[in-house]
């Protein structure tokens, strides 16, 4: 009974490894993003311009990304507190 509840394949179980999955794209965007700040900053500014365009459009597109991420965790952290708020009252348990 209780894998029915928490097993590989119910909500909670799916959400919470949409969790795992957002926050290591979080991770990853981010250092994509510090790497950017750090190199614009230690930037010769005499280089290609072009180049300096492309870093720029890399960073907007990462800048949207976490953005992005930042909203799909933020819907999944809502969806599993509402899936473990029926659970718990579902066993008889209070909403607080």
């Amino acid at each position: 009974m209780l894998r029915s509840l928490f097993g590989p394949d119910t909500v909670t179980s799916m959400l919470r490894g949409g969790l795992e999955e957002t926050t290591a794209s979080h991770r990853s965007i981010a250092a994509r993003v510090a790497g950017a700040s750090e190199a614009s900053s230690n930037a010769d500014f005499s280089g290609d311009l072009a180049r300096s365009q492309a870093a720029q459009a890399d960073l907007e597109k990462d800048m949207a990304e976490l953005a992005d991420n930042q909203l799909r965790y933020e819907a999944e952290a809502r969806l599993l507190r509402a899936a473990y708020d029926r659970l718990r009252t579902a066993v008889g348990g209070s909403n607080g």
